[in-house]
């Protein structure tokens, strides 16, 4: 192992540890994960905590409910108020209740104790609602919590947990930063990074790292996405639903005008692009649950598209010689899953940003001759059966793109 690499992980099981500091996590006997989000989720958040960042008046709000569905957008991180929510029931729009803002005339922040009771309230008012995606606790780098009222991050998990065991708890932090401290289990271990912006280092590493450490919490992964373009953003999400990504809040904002309307010149715009062409999938990437496994085909392009050296990139597993399924053309990352009734199914995400690739995958021997592969028509939302020659099956990745294949019938 490098030696970089090595500095690095001892440094975070160090902080990791340290994380405890002035008050040791208390492991709860009944800590189990709230109930899991039922699809994923790309959410809306002009920004969170101190205020209320959205219009108060209901007009205004359900405008843009309306718009948000029209462009892929389906939850909403915003500030609970109760005429609020059969707004986003009657739309489809779930909400992610900001916690944490504690101005003007909302004070819902749950880290105060004049305020905690008005939380608590709401929170056990919203059991059971499927008008609710959860609860966002935090999106900074844990450190920065602290201890409010002597309280570590632990407890303020498990009161949320107590008061309403039927919606996840977003908890957010700067890459892996202190992320396995806490030991009570939120359902939602998210970050944020800007590997565009800062390099590649860490991409796909996080990501591994986050596919193991939310198996071991019975959790799934969030991530904070910088708004760039439709290329690099596009890039980002499809290779990271591989590794089990289920929610999705793109940094920050999204191409809406002040009335809720849908803004073309909106530097964001690209996001209705993106939502358009992934939105057929979200209920079935939710009930694919959490990946197998993972493997990377060989490259000859970088993710920006431009020559390098043919290896598997970014220290990324290769596929197993005796695996069920190979790669004979295209350069891809592969997840593998499985549905609750036992079919196979592969998330294939292009690992070029700027260039499509023309994929054809191939069933091994051991495969049964009656399997059959299907792929998800993201603009029929319906299953489109591929067809299977000596074996194979062929279809296109756009650039940046992924698509969701199902697999009937293959032998154990």
């Amino acid at each position: 192992m490098p030696m970089f690499r090595v500095i690095f992980l001892t440094t975070v099981l160090v902080l990791c540890g340290a994380a405890g500091g002035a008050e040791k996590p208390k492991v709860y006997p009944d800590n189990k994960p709230p109930a899991p989000p039922k699809e994923f989720a790309v959410v809306l958040s002009p920004g969170y905590g101190t205020i209320d960042h959205f219009s108060s008046e209901p007009k205004v709000f359900e405008n843009l409910l309306i718009n948000m569905k029209k462009t892929g957008f389906n939850t909403v991180h915003c500030v609970y108020r109760p005429w609020r929510l059969p707004l986003c029931r009657k739309h489809g729009v779930k909400m992610m209740v900001d916690i944490l803002a504690w101005k003007d005339d909302v004070k819902m922040d749950i880290r105060r104790p004049k305020q905690r009771p008005a939380v608590e309230a709401m929170c056990r008012k919203l059991r059971g609602s499927d008008a609710i995606w959860g609860y966002n606790l935090w999106n900074e780098k844990l450190p920065f919590f602290g201890y409010p009222d002597k309280k570590n991050i632990d407890q303020y998990i498990a009161m949320i947990k107590a008061w309403d065991p039927t919606h996840p708890v977003w908890l957010g932090t700067y890459r892996v930063s202190y992320a396995n401290a806490p030991k009570e289990k939120p359902g939602i271990h998210a970050y944020y990074d800007y590997h565009w912006q800062r390099g590649f280092l860490w991409h796909f590493a996080d990501l591994q790292w986050y596919m193991g450490h939310c198996r071991n919490m019975d959790g799934h992964i969030g991530r904070w996405i910088l708004g760039s373009n439709y290329n690099l953003n596009s890039y980002t999400l499809n290779t990271s639903i591989p590794f089990g990504l289920k929610v999705c809040i793109w940094f920050i904002g999204g191409p809406f005008d002040k009335e809720g309307n849908i803004d073309p010149k909106h530097r964001f715009y690209h996001f209705v692009r993106i939502g358009r062409e992934r939105k057929a999938l979200y209920p079935d990437l939710m009930k694919i649950g959490r990946p197998l496994a993972v493997y990377s085909t060989p490259t000859t392009k970088s993710e920006s598209n431009k020559d390098k050296k043919t290896d598997v990139p970014w220290r990324l597993p290769p596929f197993p010689k005796t695996h069920w399924l190979e790669v004979r053309k295209g350069e891809a990352l592969l997840g593998f899953f499985k549905y609750p009734g036992g079919d196979d199914a592969v998330y294939v995400a292009n690992h070029n940003a700027f260039a499509p690739q023309e994929m054809t995958l191939v069933l091994n021997q051991k495969a049964d001759a009656k399997a059959v592969v299907e792929l998800l028509d993201r603009k029929t939302g319906k299953w489109r059966k591929l067809k299977l020659k000596d074996a194979a099956i062929s279809f296109t990745l756009t650039a940046a793109g992924g698509e969701l294949l199902r697999v009937t019938g293959r032998g154990k």
